[in-house]
């Protein structure tokens, strides 16, 4: 067990990497090997450092004066790899939500039937009350009203879309829309222009290939206030437009 306290063991542990090559000298070594002698812990780190220190001896300098050079197909290959990255976060949180959204479910119909349950025990204990059971009837939600609207894709793109419909709230105008063809793993942006020619961000997406995508796009812009919606890709160019 080594007597040093932890700072002095610090110290000296930070020295093995300068002991194992050799280059610390007799003064400088003799408490680094004094420290070996009662410290199991940095005999073993040691161990581990001298294969390394022995496989140095052998690298010839001279073959870092000339770097390889990079391969022209690097840059390509890191946003592949980015875009594939991203595709596959964006799968995995799909399928996160989708099992949230599943779970959740369950445990609905879980209570539903534990308070279908409960109704029909009391029914049997006492009777039914005034002989007719009436059906408990909560309200409809509010249909939200949306506005539909056709969305042109741009020349020499393959989106097709299945709906496109628009959203006027109190604080904004929401753009939900419906379709396929997002090249897969690029950034989408959508923006709604409005009467002064202002583009007023409405949030992006990532694409997804051939597959349908549903995307709920939300701006600060007033719809009275709107008079187009454009969605463009990574390089800003148009991708899916409407004029209003």
């Amino acid at each position: 067990m080594s007597t040093f306290d932890d700072a002095a063991h610090r110290e000296l542990r930070e020295l093995l990497g300068s002991y194992a090559l050799g280059h610390l000298a007799g003064p400088e070594a003799d408490p680094v090997r004094a420290h070996l002698d009662g410290c199991a812990a940095c005999r073993l780190e040691l161990d581990g450092l001298l294969p390394v220190a022995r496989a140095l001896g052998s690298v010839d300098a001279a073959a870092f004066a000339d770097p390889a050079p990079l391969p022209p197909t690097l840059g390509d290959d890191v946003r592949r790899a980015v875009s594939e990255a991203r595709s596959a976060r964006d799968a995995d949180e799909v399928g996160r939500r989708r099992e949230a959204a599943d779970l959740r479910a369950r445990r609905g119909r879980v209570r539903l039937a534990t308070v279908a349950a409960t109704v029909v025990v009391a029914l049997g204990v006492g009777g039914v009350v005034g002989g007719v059971v009436g059906r408990a009837t909560a309200p409809e939600p509010p249909t939200v009203p949306t506005e539909a609207i056709s969305m042109a894709p741009s020349p020499q793109r393959s989106v097709s879309v299945d709906s496109a419909d628009l959203v006027a709230h109190t604080w904004g105008v929401e753009l939900r829309i419906v379709a396929a063809g997002f090249a897969e793993g690029q950034t989408f942006r959508a923006a709604f222009r409005t009467d002064d020619g202002e583009l007023v961000p409405a949030g992006e997406f990532i694409g997804v290939g051939d597959s349908p995508m549903t995307c709920f796009l939300q701006s600060s812009a007033l719809r009275e206030d709107v008079t187009q919606v454009v969605i463009t890709d990574d390089g800003g160019e148009t991708v899916l437009s409407s004029d209003l």
